[in-house]
């Protein structure tokens, strides 16, 4: 894997059932850079993308061929836990998924589960919604419920959640 990719795939096949879904894929993503899936609706973007954080596992009779590559290990590999592919590869949906807590809690909940120190979380909540351009929307109602939200800002809480 060249050094600057961070995901890498290599003649990769996803099926449903019998049904091929990706043919031969080969590509990489640069590491922290923007990469941009365009195509037809119905021509793998999203298989592609559950792909990656191996949200596809979930879906009873897929299976994968080829390598997928996160920072120079195959994620498929038997001994990798996808929780824990997870917990480094986050998706935001195309619909907006907020949880149904205060816009502070949803930032929050990721890395409360994870052990973070409740004194770091104030200034995780705000880098992330900063990083989203949230924050300065938000920042006098953190403890008002996401549900509130436009669906624009719901969009970039769940980008924010899935950066922190």
């Amino acid at each position: 894997m060249d050094a600057n990719m961070i995901i890498s795939l290599h003649n990769v096949n996803f099926y449903y059932g019998p049904s091929r879904a990706l043919n031969d894929i080969s590509m990489d993503f640069p590491e922290k850079q923007v990469t941009a899936l365009i195509g037809p609706s119905g021509c793998g973007k999203s298989t592609l993308l559950r792909l990656l954080n191996r949200m596809n596992d979930l879906i009873i009779g897929t299976r994968v061929e080829g390598k997928v590559l996160f920072e120079g290990k195959d994620i498929y590999d038997g001994h990798v836990d996808p929780v824990e592919i997870r917990r480094k590869i986050g998706m935001v949906f195309q619909k907006p998924n907020p949880f149904p807590k205060t816009i502070y809690n949803n930032i929050a909940y990721g890395p409360k589960l994870t052990g973070a120190n409740a004194g770091d979380l104030d200034a995780l909540v705000e880098q992330s919604l900063k990083q989203a351009v949230l924050w300065d929307e938000v920042k006098d109602v953190l403890n008002k419920s996401a549900m509130n939200l436009s669906g624009g800002q719901q969009q970039r809480l769940c980008i924010a959640r899935a950066l922190a």
